[in-house]
């Protein structure tokens, strides 16, 4: 097969870039918007662990989504996707566009309970980050399927795929690996006799514990797949720090994560709108403001900012992640960077952290007239921009 790691960029089309990808049965086109997974080795593997997809009810889901749903579709399947990302999940459906495929049943969600049990003749599986999304989502495939279905999943050696194996064989029964591709291994598994009791629909347990934020103890509720669902990370407690906000300002917390960014803001009199791509990190900040006395907030699942308008508050606040899998990615902080500029006020300013060894300067001037360095010390720098 050729590698399907092999891209052509075309262009740019808004905030979804458009690459071309040759699978098996020819070149697709990709509209990926920032954040998310086009061509990589890991679909490599899974194809060729796979071979031919006979049509029927295919289960997708994990980062890495959006070329396995283009490739399924092509070959006649009926698919359901389920993503914690909203932009996977735009991905998927502007790229099924670009090559003509009908629209599939889409699910963004936190949680799993919108989909059908014993749905599927076969599930496949990008894994995610973290052992405990992994077997949930080894789990919600096994129930999705149908008694003589199987699911094909794929991942790294650093990803955790080792102990995804040893789940999937106690969820099924059967499994094993059928392909590698550099780091990656796919894997196939089966219910070991077609009377095997399948799974419920797994739940996601969600936790609280005590912080201290800005000086003052807090709340956090989250649940696995969050970043820091336990802690106050040090960037933000860097952020945190740094920022200057004044009583009755309109602050966004911009890719809030489990909410503590917003919700320190909230406690300085801010008025707070929050936003996040994962449904998960939404639910988080939600119950987070909530449990500190702030229900109501606004927290908005979109890509970056798209749910403000232009000019609309006065400080924008932001950690914006710069890994993508266990790769480099600065397509999100590229993008926080835009969307600031975008929805503050004239008046308005921007923080945003970052590792130290990460120079965002050239970005942060190209759209902003002043670029000063709030906080900086051997771990984290904290730029302050202004129009």
């Amino acid at each position: 097969m050729t590698n399907a790691a092999s891209i052509d960029r075309m262009s740019t089309i808004g905030a979804g870039e458009a690459l071309t990808c040759d699978i098996p049965g020819g070149p697709v086109a990709l509209v990926l918007y920032p954040g998310t997974v086009g061509c990589s080795p890991a679909h490599t593997a899974l194809f060729d662990g796979i071979g031919r997809l006979e049509s029927g009810d295919v289960f997708i889901a994990g980062p890495g989504a959006t070329l396995t749903a283009v490739w399924a579709a092509r070959s006649g399947a009926k698919i359901v996707t389920w993503n914690d990302s909203v932009a996977e999940a735009r991905s998927i459906t502007a790229t099924l566009a670009a090559n003509a495929l009908r629209e599939t049943e889409s699910h963004v969600d936190w949680g799993f309970g919108a989909l059908r049990h014993g749905s599927a003749d076969l599930a496949l599986l990008h894994l995610p980050r973290g052992r405990e999304v992994q077997a949930q989502l080894i789990g919600a495939c096994a129930s999705i399927l149908r008694p003589e279905g199987s699911l094909a999943l794929v991942g790294a050696k650093n990803e955790g795929v080792k102990a995804a194996l040893a789940e999937a064989r106690r969820v099924f029964g059967l499994a094993g690996v059928v392909s590698r591709k550099g780091s990656y291994h796919a894997i196939l598994a089966a219910f070991d006799h077609p009377g095997r009791q399948a799974p419920t629909m797994p739940d996601v347990p969600f936790r609280v514990c005590t912080v201290e934020v800005d000086g003052n103890q807090a709340m956090l509720c989250s649940c696995d797949g969050v970043f820091a669902p336990d802690r106050l990370d040090g960037g933000t407690a860097a952020l945190i720090k740094s920022m200057d906000i004044n009583a009755g300002e309109t602050a966004l917390d911009l890719g809030c994560g489990t909410g503590l960014v917003g919700l320190a803001a909230l406690r300085r009199g801010a008025q707070v709108i929050a936003t996040d791509v994962s449904a998960r990190a939404v639910v988080c900040a939600e119950r987070t403001h909530s449990a500190n006395g702030f229900p109501g907030t606004p927290v908005h699942l979109c890509i970056g900012a798209s749910a403000l308008a232009p000019a609309s508050v006065d400080v924008v606040l932001a950690n914006p992640p710069f890994h993508k899998g266990h790769g480099v990615d600065y397509s999100v902080s590229r993008l926080f960077v835009e969307e600031s500029a975008r929805v503050l006020r004239p008046t308005g300013r921007l923080y945003l952290v970052a590792n130290a060894f990460l120079n965002y300067r050239p970005w942060l001037e190209q759209h902003f007239r002043y670029v000063t360095l709030a906080q900086e010390d051997r771990s984290f720098k904290v730029w302050c921009a202004r129009l």
